[in-house]
């Protein structure tokens, strides 16, 4: 697939990275375009049929709104981008970015994933944890077998990914990051994993 990954970041570049490798196409879209890989958000989305949104869950609207209706389209759009306050990292503002997106985007068909976890265990969980859960958000059924289908390619097992409805149950997970900082101070560690055990 040709994908447009908005961010640059540890988010970003880890997830283009095993893409990349996996034999799609990305782009990298950023504030700062530098070389043929790294163009503007609006013209990595353009040339894509897919986006993720690697930026953190503040700005993905305002970016979002920049790049236009028009070039988003009827994309699938994966955003996997976590909500907090910088100022201690460990309260979730709230706010349902996901749903937020697709009300203002009607057209582009959102899923969110991947926004339970650190960067490092997005690729090859089982390498860092023995257990591993993913949970998957949209209300196109076709968009979450594609994402799904990516999911694969970034190692994670079917057996570790939950589709849990509707793009409106993405409000739960998103909410776990309030969960996750706090796990994250007292482990002093964010090589872990929420994972479902049944």
């Amino acid at each position: 697939m040709n994908i447009a990954v908005l961010g640059t970041g540890k988010v970003g570049s880890t997830l283009g990275a095993r893409l990349t490798l996996r034999g799609h196409r990305v782009l990298y879209g950023s504030r700062t375009p530098t070389g043929p890989d790294r163009l503007d958000h609006r013209s990595a989305v353009t040339s894509s049929d897919l986006v993720v949104t690697a930026l953190p869950g503040n700005d993905v609207l305002s970016v979002l709104n920049e790049i236009g209706d028009e070039a988003l389209g009827d994309k699938i759009l994966l955003d996997p981008s976590a909500t907090i306050i910088p100022q201690t990292a460990t309260e979730h503002t709230g706010g349902e970015v996901a749903v937020r997106i697709q009300t203002r985007f009607p057209r582009t068909r959102v899923v969110k994933t991947l926004n339970t976890m650190n960067f490092a265990i997005m690729v090859d969980p089982l390498t860092s944890v023995p257990a591993a859960t993913v949970f998957v958000s949209g209300d196109d059924i076709a968009a979450k077998t594609v994402i799904i289908g990516l999911l694969g390619d970034l190692g994670w097992p079917d057996a570790g990914i939950i589709d849990l409805g509707g793009i409106d149950t993405a409000a739960a997970t998103e909410q776990a990051g309030s969960l996750y900082f706090a796990i994250v101070r007292a482990l002093g560690d964010a090589r872990f994993n929420l994972a479902v055990s049944r």
